[in-house]
């Protein structure tokens, strides 16, 4: 009955090929940002652009329902919610980003 009509969706649920899935906007610059980082580190990222796809805004809804974080990006490495730009900044400083996509 019914499909997956509830209104939250758990980390758990994101299905992607790739390590990290960053759930983003074309018109922000921390989702800029954080696709840079990880561009830098050699990391391929499964990047869903809520303004071009309307699955991924509902997802984007509901996860953020979920965690009750209210901004994005959303970034989730092997389905573990990491938070946002300043969150992922954070890991790579300390030099603890690659070793997390490993």
């Amino acid at each position: 009955m019914g499909g997956n009509s509830s209104n939250i969706m758990k980390p758990a649920e994101i299905k992607s090929e790739k390590t990290v899935v960053v759930y983003g906007s074309d018109n922000c610059p921390y989702c800029f940002k954080v696709k840079k980082i990880f561009e830098e580190l050699n990391v391929q990222i499964d990047y869903r652009n809520v303004d071009e796809n309307k699955n991924y805004d509902e997802e984007k809804q509901k996860l953020m329902t979920h965690l009750k974080y209210d901004t994005i990006p959303l970034v989730f490495i092997k389905n573990e919610f990491i938070g946002g730009c300043s969150s992922v900044k954070e890991l790579e400083a300390k030099g603890e980003l690659l070793k997390k996509v490993q």
